[in-house]
């Protein structure tokens, strides 16, 4: 995307979209715009946090490394996400890992840019608060359904919320099946087996990078809390 349309495209944002025609292009000017491939690592845990990220185009995955490789996902961030803020406001390391799961392009706005934005635009306070509240929500949620429920429920309950986000039932996946598993707490064999079942019964119907859900009513009674 050439730098004089970031203007445009961040007023499609909520975090920019109250800005007026001259704000909104200063705080571009102060923007830099980063692509990364598919993998690469946008930062990782324990990193210094110097820059708010703002997803352009493709997907990014945070997650929580673990001690032997594995790793927890905690959200995917798309298209209009921002990311990155949590250390911007304590000036600690990341709390996370960001990988882009796809080729994404972002924009990034630097640490005293970001909180003197803020202080100019308190109604950009509350988006960011709105934010945060929503991954304390997504993460107490995640708690929930991993106390509570089997690995096909788990499996089940992910599908109809990605559906619910994109609005369509057919979700393309830019998640590899560890990463799958990874996000629902569970062994890549486990959801595997699911997903073959749910193919079987002709819930979903899967093709190379694309779920389909075929029966969204019989989906969500597989359920079972």
């Amino acid at each position: 995307m050439p730098e004089t349309r970031l203007p445009d495209h961040l007023r499609r944002y909520p975090l920019f979209a109250k800005l007026a025609d001259a704000e909104v292009a200063q705080l571009a000017e102060r923007m830099r715009m980063r692509s990364f491939k598919r993998g690469e690592a946008l930062f990782r845990k324990d990193d210094p946090g110097l820059h708010l990220y703002v997803v352009l185009a493709g997907a990014v995955k945070i997650a929580l490394p673990g001690e032997f490789g594995q790793e927890a996902l905690v959200s995917i961030m798309r298209t209009g996400d921002f990311f990155g803020e949590l250390a911007l406001f304590d000036g600690s390391p990341r709390s996370a890992s960001a990988t882009a799961l796809e080729d994404t392009r972002a924009a990034l706005l630097a640490r005293d840019d970001f909180l003197a934005f803020l202080e100019a635009h308190p109604a950009a306070v509350r988006v960011v608060l709105d934010a945060l509240a929503k991954t304390i929500r997504r993460l107490s949620d995640r708690v929930e359904d991993l106390i509570f429920l089997d690995v096909p429920s788990r499996v089940a309950k992910y599908l109809l919320d990605l559906a619910q986000v994109n609005g369509t039932a057919k979700l393309e996946l830019t998640l590899t099946q560890d990463e799958l598993a990874a996000f629902i707490g569970a062994s890549r064999v486990s959801v595997n087996r699911v997903l073959g079942d749910l193919e079987r019964r002709e819930i979903i119907g899967i093709r190379r990078r694309h779920i389909v859900i075929v029966d969204p009513e019989r989906l969500s009674k597989e359920i079972r809390v």
